[in-house]
């Protein structure tokens, strides 16, 4: 499949109507009304393999990837049963088109599937999209965001994979809960079992320094999409990349804080732990510029 072509260059329909509809097991419904059976491993055990994406201009960004942590997550969970790669894009395709009226009512927007074992021998799976908060996309982008550090620990990969993506996200909202306490708008890092930090609920993690970028090691996170693509970026500009494991001390006193997801692409850490405010860094609005013109570079309006 070529990368970000099948599905976002479809020409979107305008008579689906503005109420937004979603695919749920071989039927389309309104988004709104899509429920699990109170039996679904999905609800009973958080079994739940879930993808996002975003879209630029009306294309879907480095979907290919997505489908590649799809399979890989699915696969992990032994969800079988379920739609090849090439049929659950051409699903997105046709949840796209389907909504027509509805994406004329939205500046940006993004797709959201995911899949459970279900409750009879098919699994369930859903596809629907979601709208972008633009003021929220701007904020962070333009002043940052503020990080606090938490006790929240990230399961062990003995527990499942770190590199894939599920609905299974207790931690997360223990630790945006507990940063929450101090600050109303930060983001909640969670910490390892040794205390050096690792990733938050939305987002992948960078420090700066000496004018090159440190990421934590890749079995201790999500290997995001964004962060991906951000790592291209930095090779292409002649950006240093380290992998190495972030003390909370190290994070204090880096140059920059950089976040990578898909919300945002990339975006910075305005304060650490209630620390006095910190401006957007030069090599932030470096990536920051390369993000966007890549972005603009793989997206054609449909």
């Amino acid at each position: 499949m070529e990368s970000d072509r099948s599905v976002s260059d479809s020409p979107r329909p305008v008579d689906s109507g503005d109420t937004r509809l979603a695919y749920h097991n071989g039927s389309w419904v309104n988004a709104d009304d899509v429920c699990l059976s109170s039996r679904d491993p999905a609800v009973t055990q958080a079994v739940t393999a879930v993808e996002r994406v975003r879209a630029y201009n009306g294309r879907l960004f480095e979907l290919d990837r997505h489908l590649d942590r799809w399979q890989r997550t699915t696969e992990a969970l032994d969800l079988t049963g379920l739609p090849s790669r090439q049929a659950v894009s051409q699903l997105i395709d046709e949840v796209i088109q389907r909504n027509g009226v509805w994406l004329t009512t939205q500046k940006e927007f993004g797709v959201l599937w995911f899949a459970s074992p279900g409750t009879t021998d098919s699994p369930t799976l859903v596809v629907d999209l979601y709208p972008i908060d633009s003021a929220v996309i701007e904020r962070r982008t333009r002043s940052g965001s503020p990080l606090v550090v938490t006790s929240v620990q990230q399961p062990p990969n003995a527990c499942w994979s770190r590199n894939i993506k599920v609905r299974c996200r207790l931690h997360y909202y223990l630790a945006d809960r507990e940063a929450r306490q101090s600050d109303p708008d930060a983001i909640g890092i969670l910490v390892d079992s040794d205390g050096t930090v690792t990733e938050s609920s939305i987002a992948n993690l960078l420090i700066v320094e000496g004018r090159g970028l440190v990421c934590p090691p890749s079995d201790q996170i999500l290997s995001g999409v964004s962060l991906q693509v951000i790592r291209e970026l930095a090779s292409e500009t002649g950006v240093a990349w380290r992998e190495e494991r972030i003390s909370c001390e190290r994070l204090a006193a880096a140059e920059e804080v950089l976040l990578t997801g898909t919300s945002c692409g990339i975006w910075f850490a305005n304060s650490i732990n209630r620390s006095p405010q910190r401006a957007a860094g030069p090599l932030y609005r470096r990536l920051r510029s390369a993000f966007d013109e890549r972005s603009r570079g793989t997206c054609r309006s449909s």
